[in-house]
């Protein structure tokens, strides 16, 4: 993608910012697969958004800008597979769907005991949907990082470690 695009699209990109210390590549191959079908499952449970997703070929989740430093900030965004243009709308509506479904989620999630662990909750307490899931197992994935931003315009999710913060 061009300087030019890329600057137009900036606010269309989802941003996921990790604290690199010892960073495997396993870990991060397995954070971004996780991410990545999650991000899917939320397109095609919408109707506003599953269509596109019924192409073929499907729209491309790219990595489009890459940051290294103390952080590594890799920039996401859905392409056309055929011809590389961003396909800014359903990345717009894909992105604040799945911030709104992950922060769903996480509020259902067992509130943590007296004792300081997350009591774990009943397998018959949840409905297992495809969704579901995805969430749940991105949400282990997320965990698993020292600190971790999920960033989509104004709005983010930070994980470190069981403090989580929403904005």
């Amino acid at each position: 993608m061009t300087d030019d695009n890329r600057s137009k699209n900036d606010r269309e990109v989802l941003e996921l910012q990790i604290v690199t210390s010892h960073l495997s590549a396993s870990y991060l191959s397995s954070l971004l697969r996780s991410l990545q079908a999650a991000l899917r499952e939320v397109a095609h449970s919408r109707e506003s958004t599953n269509q596109e997703f019924t192409q073929k070929p499907q729209p491309v989740l790219i990595l489009d800008k890459i940051i290294s430093g103390s952080n590594l900030t890799l920039y996401m965004i859905f392409s056309n597979a055929v011809n590389s243009k961003p396909l800014t709308n359903l990345s717009r509506q894909t992105f604040n769907t799945f911030l709104d479904d992950l922060t769903d989620f996480v509020k259902m999630l067992p509130q943590p005991s007296l004792w300081g662990g997350a009591s774990l909750p009943t397998p018959s307490t949840r409905t297992e949907s495809d969704l579901i899931r995805r969430m749940d197992q991105l949400y282990r994935e997320l965990r698993r990082s020292k600190q971790i931003t999920i960033r989509f315009k104004n709005r983010s999710v930070e994980i470190e470690g069981n403090r989580m913060e929403i904005q």
